[in-house]
């Protein structure tokens, strides 16, 4: 796939690309080739799609960066020696590393069962080809242990199949600025996690457009606001319901809409929102009551309102019910009436869910005979402990880790670890960097990168669906996920006579994905292959008239937009939005004990562990940062620039401190995912979390977790500079190339003496 857009210099080629990562952009790339080596050398936004606009992230634009990285996996490898930080590894061939993971996997099943076999895997990659095609028709084939893949957005993503089922606005929230008066972004930090509505807000902003920002934290985003409004963590439900309440006593609520197109709207307006008077709403969020009311009638002023939540918001104990208040409150106004009306999260529900699931997943080719929540990893490998604390029987004896690093992404990071130093536990690994879980492996196997292959995504916070064939030769001996799992099941014997389940080329894939016209995906109407081929993208068929949800129906199983949620209520949650104090939240009573509730937010640097093998975005975050502002840190006696300790009884981490004014009191917040290898004690913020489950939705609870800071002391404070050194000769070779010491002749034992006359016994 070549564009024929932009000019390629003699000699060289330009081709669409999607990226891949876990964001919500996706965007299109042009990289450019030199045909002549192979060799990828530039890579820049295609000006061409309308979301992209010729720009790319501070992450991807160093893209070239993490696929020619010193740090890469390109051989398969196998352990020499213990388990664990500083493990040794020796190459050896494809063959053997095919050998050794297939022999262990039919010891596992002949003597435990395939259950004991545990895939582990999520969104290292968001290209549907290498995120569930091949994988899951090798596990289903295998009836190996199933995983729910829950660790992200699952209390976001069933508020909304609750509340609207597969619908979502037409507009994304780009296109949405194009028109709206009004837009919140709630929990949405999008200059750091969805650069590319900046540009459309900042128009829709000059051009009337009032734009508010909900969140605690003062943020890259919240800067750009023209109100900043900042409830304490956990307690915006009770900021929506508040918001409904004023709203409704005013008269400025849509009750024709409510009436045609809700269910369940008689029991919110009699029975819940007289529950959440200003006065208690300002109690529990701690915004005045003066501003929830100015708040409620602005929203209510307009149907051209937009609500973008982020999944940040999705990962406090209380989720689920936040998530479902925060959906709702454009039925109270009859904001979807609007093309640019309404509220998401995303639409990943209908972007993924839409495309044919079973015929890509292949089910049928086996069950799975029980599953593990991904959340809670840590206590399955470690106490052997499965869903509701039941036993799990078989143990898992068997993991293989794709396209996630649990070392450093689950929560109760310490009890992940314990468990992955098991003697009785095979790891396999299937990695593009050496990850820190790579440190626990038997076998590492090398991954590729986008350049390197065939893949489709589908856009979780636009309707873009994006396409690229690969431009480069695989780097090494690298390998694309959906060949890996076609040579696994050759080696198992799964690949069947008249059967393509494993035969099925990526191509073959994508073209499955794409319905022909009639079939079940309504956003696929009128798309061919071919659109993609010709340059990259297509935007998905929001227009068709089958999405017409307010003409023809929601797709929930009353037809209408459940505010009343039968389901919810059969599980024995309460059927309407509804506020409840978040254990390890600002109402729970061992604040007292540990008094500041962590928010571990994006890096703006990082996608999570992604980007973070690559120098010179590393440079730039340089290291682990936790943040309070001023009353808090004076109360501690830290001043900026601290390493801090933040602990509680389940485990500590380290960080450096950053002062931030305007931070809500009774919150620090820290970078999610750091490498716990890049971070003073080993661990990050994870080794704090529990497994704890949102309310509903079986999501992680990441934001839900009181600590305690204070200084760290003085040994681990030489424990730190020596690893962001590197030891003696990282210290050396940071001194010689810091640009204030340039022209200065000194030998290393000269350099090391400065080095000990400033930090005493620092080598000692």
């Amino acid at each position: 796939m070549q564009t024929d857009k932009i000019k390629a210099p003699e000699g060289h080629s330009i081709h669409h690309v999607t990226c891949p990562h876990d964001c919500p952009d996706s965007c299109s790339m042009l990289v450019t080739r030199d045909d002549s080596s192979g060799k990828a050398v530039r890579v820049q936004g295609d000006p061409t799609h309308p979301i992209t606009r010729g720009y790319l992230c501070n992450k991807v634009n160093h893209y070239l960066d993490l696929v020619y990285n010193d740090n890469r996996v390109l051989y398969p490898h196998k352990r020499v020696g213990p388990k664990g930080p500083g493990a040794k590894f020796e190459r050896i061939s494809w063959d053997e590393a095919l050998e050794t993971i297939t022999d262990n996997f039919k010891s596992v099943i002949s003597e435990y069962g395939s259950a004991a076999v545990q895939p582990y895997s999520y969104s290292g990659t968001m290209g549907m080809v290498g995120y569930w095609t091949m994988d899951y028709r090798f596990w289903n084939k295998m009836q190996a242990g199933g995983l729910v893949q829950s660790i992200c957005i699952y209390a976001a993503m069933w508020a909304g199949l609750h509340t609207y089922g597969l619908a979502h606005p037409n507009m994304s929230v780009h296109e949405a600025a194009e028109k709206a008066d009004l837009m919140i972004l709630w929990g949405a930090n999008l200059v750091s996690t969805g650069v590319h509505a900046i540009p459309f807000i900042r128009e829709a902003k000059e051009r009337g457009m009032k734009l508010i920002v909900i969140d605690p934290r003062v943020t890259r985003t919240t800067m750009m606001a023209d109100w900043h409004i900042q409830p304490k963590p956990g307690t915006d439900a009770a900021l929506a319901l508040g918001m409904m309440k004023v709203i409704v006593d005013a008269g400025k609520h849509d009750l024709e809409f409510l009436k045609e197109q809700t269910n369940g709207w008689e029991a919110l307006l009699e029975t819940k929102l007289p529950d959440y008077p200003l006065d208690k709403v300002e109690k529990i969020t701690g915004v005045p009551a003066a501003d929830i009311e100015k708040l409620a009638m602005e929203y209510a002023s307009t149907k051209k309102s937009f609500i973008r939540a982020n999944y940040g918001l999705n990962r406090h104990q209380n989720a689920g019910q936040m998530c479902r208040s925060i959906l709702i409150l454009p039925c109270i106004t009859g904001a979807w009436r609007e093309d640019c009306g309404g509220a998401c999260f995303g639409n990943l529900e209908e972007m993924w869910f839409r495309c044919m699931t079973d015929k890509l997943h292949r089910p049928d080719l086996g069950k799975r005979k029980r599953a593990v929540n991904m959340v809670q990893i840590g206590r399955a490998l470690s106490e052997n402990i499965g869903a509701d604390g039941e036993q799990l029987d078989p143990p898992i004896k068997s993991i293989f880790v794709y396209n996630s690093d649990p070392a450093n992404c689950a929560p109760n990071t310490n009890a992940v670890r314990k468990g992955f130093m098991r003697d009785d536990l095979f790891v396999a690994v299937h990695e593009t960097f050496w990850t820190d879980t790579c440190n626990y492996a038997d076998v590492v196997i090398p991954a590729d990168t986008q350049l390197e292959r065939m893949d489709m995504v589908a856009t979780y916070g636009n309707w873009y669906f994006t396409m690229n064939k690969p431009v480069i030769e695989p780097l090494g001996e690298s390998v694309r996920n959906s060949e890996l799992f076609r040579m696994l099941a050759k080696k198992m014997d799964y690949v069947e006579d008249g059967d393509n389940a494993f035969t099925q080329t990526d191509e073959e894939l994508i073209r499955d994905v794409l319905c022909d016209e009639g079939e079940s995906n309504l956003l696929m109407e009128g798309i061919k292959y071919e659109d993609f081929e010709n340059k990259g993208f297509v935007r998905a068929n929001t227009g068709t008239e089958s999405r017409n949800f307010m003409k023809n129906g929601w797709p929930t199983p009353s037809g209408k937009i459940d505010i009343w949620c039968d389901a919810l209520k059969d599980e024995g949650i309460d059927p309407l939005p509804s506020y409840v104090p978040e254990i390890e939240g600002q109402e729970d009573p061992k604040r007292k004990k540990y008094p500041l509730q962590i928010l571990s937010s994006a890096s703006h640097y990082f996608i999570g562990d992604s980007f973070q093998s690559v120098p010179r975005l590393q440079a730039m975050m340089s290291r682990p940062t936790v943040e309070l502002n001023p009353k808090e840190a004076k109360a501690r006696g830290l001043v900026d620039g601290d390493l801090c300790r933040l602990y509680n009884d389940r485990g500590e981490t380290f960080a450096y401190l950053v002062i931030v004014e305007g931070h809500v009191d009774g919150i620090c917040s820290t970078q999610k995912q750091f490498k716990g290898s890049n971070t003073p004690g080993g661990v990050n913020v994870n080794a704090l979390n529990s497994e704890m489950l949102t309310d509903f939705g079986t999501s992680p609870t990441f934001y839900s977790v009181l600590c305690e800071i204070e200084k760290a002391d003085e040994e681990m404070r030489k424990k730190a500079l020596l690893q962001e050194w590197g030891g003696k000769e990282g210290y050396i070779q940071k001194w010689r190339e810091d640009p204030q010491n340039q022209g200065i002749d000194a030998t290393n034992e000269e350099i090391i003496a400065f080095a000990e006359k400033r930090h005493p016994g620092i080598f000692s």
